[in-house]
């Protein structure tokens, strides 16, 4: 892959000169210090809960009652009699 970097004036010359000084290509240079630069920062990646949570999705529809997983039962059972009972 080939990527394009515009360097300061000053930069680009130390650049050169240390890969004259050690006998070296400018992409080995580079490359050599973009994994060691890569691989020293951790880079963490958020889950989907994050995300979901950062996007509004995980707690935005609360109907406010804490207990929903454990009564859904007693509650379609009250909803279908309600219904039936017109």
């Amino acid at each position: 892959m080939t990527v394009t970097v515009r360097l300061r004036p000053e930069l680009r010359h130390q650049l050169e000169s240390y890969c004259r000084k050690h006998r070296v290509t400018k992409s080995r240079v580079i490359t050599g210090l973009l994994e060691k630069h890569l691989d020293s920062s951790p880079v963490r990646r958020k889950g989907a809960y994050e995300l979901a949570r950062e996007l509004g999705l995980v707690g935005g529809f609360s109907s406010g009652k804490s207990d929903l997983s454990e009564t859904y039962k007693r509650r379609l059972k009250e909803r279908m009699r309600a219904r039936h009972a017109r």
